[in-house]
């Protein structure tokens, strides 16, 4: 099921468009949004069933998988098991992880999965026309402002190019 069309997340993307006031907006992406079924218990600001009912999908993994997921936290003690369904399911499906968390991000590139983050979801969101370059300056302060931890060089540039 390789797609570019569908993309696996983890929790904290879900904490991060809630917190920039974008929530709603970001199912007009032309994706489809997963997320590990583990994850759910983790979704109370925004709230699963919400996130559910606007398009996001949770996926089980697997007997086997569970196993592999055991067997991978034994190894990376510095992620959670959510964070490891996450990148299991994008490694089984063979589509793109979005995720802020450092570490994640080091494992799926490490074993050669694409990654993106919130960043880019805003760059997508901009070029598909679902937010003004305005509004995304706004969604970005108001990511930051909540203490997100995005590289500062990166964030600058948006916020000069959007404001523009």
């Amino acid at each position: 099921m390789a797609s570019h069309s569908v993309l696996v997340t983890d929790s904290n993307i879900w904490f991060d468009l809630e917190h920039g006031g974008i929530l709603t907006d970001v199912f007009g992406l032309p994706y489809q949004f997963l997320i590990p079924d583990f994850a759910i218990r983790e979704l109370i600001h925004p709230r699963w069933e919400t996130l559910h009912v606007l398009g996001l999908e949770a996926c089980e993994l697997a007997a086997e998988q569970v196993i592999e997921l055991a067997n991978l936290r034994l190894l990376h003690k510095s992620l959670s098991n959510t964070d490891l369904a996450a990148f299991l399911l994008a490694k089984i499906l063979k589509v793109t992880l979005l995720t802020g968390d450092w570490h994640l991000n080091k494992l799926a590139n490490a074993d050669g999965l694409t990654t993106h983050g919130i960043l880019w979801v805003l760059d997508e969101m901009v070029y598909f026309h679902i937010l003004t370059p305005g509004q995304a300056v706004i969604a970005l302060k108001r990511i930051l402002s909540r203490g997100a931890r995005l590289p500062e060089e990166e964030c600058s540039k948006r916020l000069s190019i959007w404001s523009e």
